[in-house]
């Protein structure tokens, strides 16, 4: 396993994309073909995604190198906890929409605006290397807050601070895990 988590960590963002996509769009042909899944064709893709990209977390994960003296905490152990917690959810949620408990989807009408969060999502991830994991993911959450029409210029400012002060908490001082610092940030700095 690790040998490949390696080789699969050693491929480029556009690839590792252009696989999720792919499997997306197979993963639609299926459920479009299944007569009882047709009317849920969006909520399927949207779980099939979260189930995706924790595989993918979860793939990489064997790649991570691990001190002999980390015992309980790794680099390895958010990324297996996020699956460890999505996975069950998209299995109670897949098993709401098979027994007729959800309803099914609404019509296709705000295409364009998931293609603009879609686009967003993997445009921040790919900025990591150039301008860091902090400015990144604040600059992605103003221009989403933007694009859902929030106004308020407290809570614009409020919340990507907050979420990378959290972040920054979490990872670097609780489980000491360096998020990317970034070309741009490493330069001006030092």
């Amino acid at each position: 396993m690790k040998e490949f988590s390696v080789a699969f960590s050693e491929l480029s963002l556009i690839w590792v994309a252009l696989m999720f996509f792919a499997a997306l769009a197979l993963l639609g042909v299926l459920f479009f073909n299944i007569k009882k899944t047709r009317p849920y064709l969006g909520q399927m893709l949207v779980l099939s995604g979260i189930s995706l990209i924790a595989f993918i977390f979860f793939i990489l994960t064997f790649a991570l190198r691990v001190k002999k003296t980390d015992i309980y905490v790794t680099a390895a152990t958010m990324p297996r906890v996020w699956m460890v917690a999505l996975v069950p959810m998209v299995i109670l949620t897949l098993i709401s929409i098979l027994n007729g408990s959800t309803p099914p989807d609404k019509p296709f009408g705000r295409w364009k605006l998931v293609l603009l969060v879609a686009v967003m999502v993997f445009t921040s991830v790919f900025l990591f290397d150039t301008l860091g994991y902090y400015i990144s993911s604040a600059l992605f959450l103003v221009l989403m807050m933007v694009v859902m029409r929030e106004r308020n210029w407290l809570r614009l400012l409020l919340v990507p601070i907050s979420w990378c002060a959290l972040t920054y908490f979490v990872f670097n001082k609780l489980l000491y895990i360096s998020l990317p610092a970034g070309e741009w940030v490493t330069a001006l700095l030092g």
